[in-house]
């Protein structure tokens, strides 16, 4: 398993896109998917304003080492969540692969109510932020792969899990935050693209001792 070398943090920026209906209107005309094994309703394809590598790096204060254009890589793409219909999803509590990138999540749902953005979790069972290790395991005196199929297991059990941090929905927020603590939507919202949650998401690799906001 690889070193953990993020601190963590949670950096909000509202006001992301300087033109989100155009945005807006790229996210209703991408062809969506699910690809097998894994769970979410994302874009067939990526989207990438002019600059938007320099802006991310700007706001985050960090250096990006590694930016995907391959929509497989997730740096760029829509989702759609629904609460509703035959695709309705009941969001997983996770951590994003690889751990030490930054995961960056903007709205894009005009109107939503606060309640449907991002919540940062803690395993109650385990004490948990951020994936587990070797060294937690024998903390608790569990097999290692017992305790990652004990946290796949219960990830969308909310009354596993305490919520200790949420950011609200607002159109056009970005919020980043490491890819590897346990995080999740809040709740998704509707049934079709017309009336559900809409929102992209970026996954970039970066140099973690460029990071302004490091002690």
């Amino acid at each position: 398993m690889e070193e953990l070398l993020y601190k963590r943090f949670v950096i909000v920026k509202d006001h992301f896109y300087e033109d989100p209906q155009k945005v807006l209107i790229a996210a209703n005309q991408a062809v969506y998917h699910e690809p097998e094994h894994v769970t979410g309703y994302r874009s067939l394809s990526v989207y990438h304003e002019k600059g938007v590598k320099q802006r991310l790096e700007k706001i985050l204060g960090i250096k990006i080492t590694r930016w995907d254009v391959d929509p497989i890589e997730e740096n760029g793409v829509f989702y759609q969540g629904f609460s509703k219909g035959k695709r309705k999803e009941i969001p997983g509590v996770h951590s994003d692969e690889p751990y030490n990138d930054i995961t960056i999540v903007v709205y894009l749902t005009p109107g939503l109510p606060f309640e449907y953005g991002t919540s940062l979790w803690m395993h109650k069972k385990t004490g948990l932020i951020d994936p587990a290790t070797p060294k937690d395991a024998r903390r608790l005196k569990m097999k290692f792969s017992q305790l990652r199929d004990l946290l796949e297991k219960e990830s969308k059990m909310r009354e596993k899990w305490i919520e200790i941090d949420r950011i609200g929905n607002r159109f056009n927020r970005m919020v980043a935050y490491p890819s590897g603590i346990f995080h999740s939507a809040t709740k998704h919202f509707g049934s079709n693209m017309h009336n559900g949650r809409i929102y992209q998401t970026f996954r970039i690799g970066v140099d973690w001792n460029s990071f302004k906001m490091s002690p």
